[in-house]
């Protein structure tokens, strides 16, 4: 009877290990706004939101295929991340860190009620039917698989950004002192 529970135990544990790669590619994100520009920017899980019902809709009203709206998604939430920082934040980057989380809640209101008002509140997915990969009597998506390693490629290409060019090596030292980047020329309000 124990056997019976391991095996389901282990691939409860594979699972909430690809699903983690995923969050980890989240949360890695969410640590370099907090990083690099010195914000309480609450709203970033909408601005991923918006980008999941822009893929949806491209693929399942408009009909494109899958690699040409996954990157048009993400050059519109690069937009739409970047219209509201010069919006939003950049006025804000001097004022008091409360200013800056009302600031961005008040966004966050915005961008859900967008959403519920524009979208509805319905469960939506794109359709992707994949295999499940069967191994030692247990179960595992292809979707979950597919997911983790490109939130892993995503993690790598964003560590390597960061370790190997100038711009990444900018973005680091601009986290861990922003003044003397600053008296060191570099302009902390572009980067």
């Amino acid at each position: 009877m124990m056997d019976f529970f391991d095996i389901y135990l282990l691939e409860a544990m594979v699972n909430g290990i690809l699903l983690g790669g995923l969050l980890a590619l989240l949360a890695l994100g969410l640590n370099l706004i907090f990083g690099v520009i010195d914000v309480t920017w609450i709203c970033y899980a909408e601005l991923v939101m918006i980008g999941m019902y822009g893929m949806y809709y491209l693929v399942q009203v408009f009909g494109l295929p899958y690699y040409v709206a996954a990157p048009f998604t993400i050059l519109l939430v690069a937009g739409l991340g970047a219209l509201l920082h010069w919006l939003v934040i950049a006025p804000l980057l001097s004022a008091p860190p409360i200013n800056q989380l009302l600031a961005t809640g008040g966004v966050l209101f915005v961008l859900q009620s967008f959403a519920t008002v524009a979208f509805g509140i319905d469960f939506r997915n794109l359709g992707i039917r994949m295999p499940v990969l069967k191994f030692a009597e247990m179960h595992f998506s292809y979707s979950r698989l597919l997911a983790f390693a490109a939130a892993l490629i995503g993690m790598l290409l964003v560590y390597f950004f960061m370790k190997r060019t100038y711009v990444g090596t900018a973005i680091r030292a601009i986290s861990q002192d922003r003044q003397i980047m600053a008296l060191m020329g570099v302009d902390t309000r572009r980067l």
